[in-house]
C-alpha cells in the first residue's frame, strides 16, 4: 500500500522544473508540495496524445456513495477490476516523487523510503475525471526485499526514462507492472 508520499521540488532537474513551471502558469495554488496524502492535490503528468501534460490532481478516486476514498489498485488485477481497467489502458498518469511513506504492519513505525541514486522518480497510477477535478489512485506490486521487512506492497515506481512509454504506449506501460523493481533505502521518521 502507499498512502503517502513526498514530493518536495528541493534542487529540481529540468524535467521537474518544466513540470512546474507549467503548472504555476496553469494551475497555481491548485496542487500541494511536500508530504502528500489522500485528499490533496498533487503534481501530476498525463498524456494528450503523445504530448506530455503537466496537471494538478487529486490523491483517491471517490468510493461508493462518498465513502472512503480508493488511493490504491493492485497492479496484478487492475486490468479485470471495473473501476480501474480502462484507466490501465487509455488513462494512466505519473506523480513525481523523491520518497514516499510506509507504516510497519507490526510496530505502526513510519518508514520513508528513497531510491539510492535518484533524486526523484515517479509513481506510477491511474486516473479519471470525477466532476471538475482528475483523481488518481497510486499502482501497487509485490514488496521487494528492501521493502518486504516494512511491508508486503510497495508503490510502482518509474525512472525518468520510463514516463512516456508508462503514459503513451498500453503494451509498454502492462510490461512495466510486472518489471523489476528499483532498491530501496529506509528510514524511520517520527
Amino acid at each position: 500500500m502507499c498512502g503517502r508520499f513526498q514530493f518536495t521540488a528541493d534542487d529540481p532537474d529540468e524535467r521537474i522544473a518544466a513540470i512546474l513551471d507549467i503548472l504555476e502558469r496553469t494551475s497555481p495554488g491548485k496542487y500541494t508540495l511536500g508530504e502528500i496524502g489522500p485528499g490533496l492535490a498533487a503534481p501530476a503528468v498525463i498524456a494528450r496524445g503523445e504530448r506530455l501534460s503537466p496537471v494538478p490532481a487529486v490523491f483517491g478516486f471517490t468510493g461508493r456513495e462518498g465513502g472512503k476514498l480508493l488511493i490504491n489498485a493492485r497492479s496484478e488485477t487492475a486490468g479485470e477490476k471495473p473501476t480501474f481497467a480502462e484507466c490501465l489502458r487509455s488513462r494512466r498518469i505519473v506523480l513525481p516523487a523523491d520518497a514516499f511513506f510506509e507504516w510497519s504492519r507490526e510496530t505502526r513505525e513510519k518508514y520513508r523510503f528513497t531510491v539510492p541514486g535518484l533524486p526523484f522518480f515517479y509513481l506510477g497510477g491511474l486516473y479519471r475525471r470525477e466532476g471538475e477535478e482528475l483523481r488518481f489512485v497510486i499502482l501497487t506490486r509485490a514488496a521487494n526485499g528492501d521493502m518486504a521487512p516494512v511491508h508486503h506492497r510497495m508503490p510502482l515506481i518509474l525512472g525518468p526514462e520510463r514516463v512516456r512509454p508508462w503514459l503513451t504506449r498500453e503494451a509498454e506501460a502492462r510490461a512495466l507492472l510486472t518489471g523489476e523493481a528499483p532498491r530501496l533505502a529506509a528510514e524511520r521518521v517520527s
